[in-house]
């Protein structure tokens, strides 16, 4: 690495959490504190569009299948189209979202400061199930598709360890 700065972006609030690469399309994609979702071209930091949102991102982006999904401090998870820039749907939770989404077995999963983590479908944005804690879910779940265990961290100094009911 050179150090050579090859372009600079700036946004009109503080970007508190990572970029997600679109690499098929060459897309960077983050959110900001100045309440948008923003995609931009990597190689030259040119603004491809930007999605306005009711409250502050504090998480990093989901990239898959040609679409971002991205949460939200207005309790809110989108999928937008990487294409067009256009918003497939919305899901709203009853607290604000710092938790990044992850996508596994084909469904979204995010926590909220609700205590709830949701499983969410990724085509109709419905919710296809939840587990409540006792505590908001701030931080990214994990999960080893070895054990097909989800690992979920809480604000209150737990872990949980589940496992899908995949009976239903």
């Amino acid at each position: 690495m050179s150090g050579k700065l090859l372009w600079h972006f700036k946004t009109d609030g503080e970007i508190k959490a990572s970029v997600a690469f679109d690499d098929a399309r060459g897309y960077v994609v983050f959110g900001s504190f100045d309440r948008h979702i923003y995609v931009l071209k990597t190689r030259t930091g040119e603004l491809v569009y930007k999605i306005e949102t009711l409250e502050s991102i504090y998480s990093t982006p989901h990239i898959h299948n040609g679409r971002a999904y991205v949460s939200s401090l207005d309790k809110c998870i989108y999928s937008i189209d990487l294409d067009t820039g256009k918003l497939l749907w919305q899901f709203w939770t009853s607290a604000r979202v710092f938790s990044s989404p992850e996508i596994i077995d084909g469904r979204l999963y995010t926590g909220s400061n609700d205590g709830r983590l949701y499983e969410i479908d990724l085509e109709t944005g419905k919710e296809t199930g939840f587990f409540q804690a006792t505590e908001r879910i701030v931080n990214k779940i994990a999960y080893n598709p070895d054990s097909k265990r989800f690992f979920v961290p809480t604000y209150a100094n737990e872990i949980y360890c589940l496992k899908r009911d995949e009976s239903i």
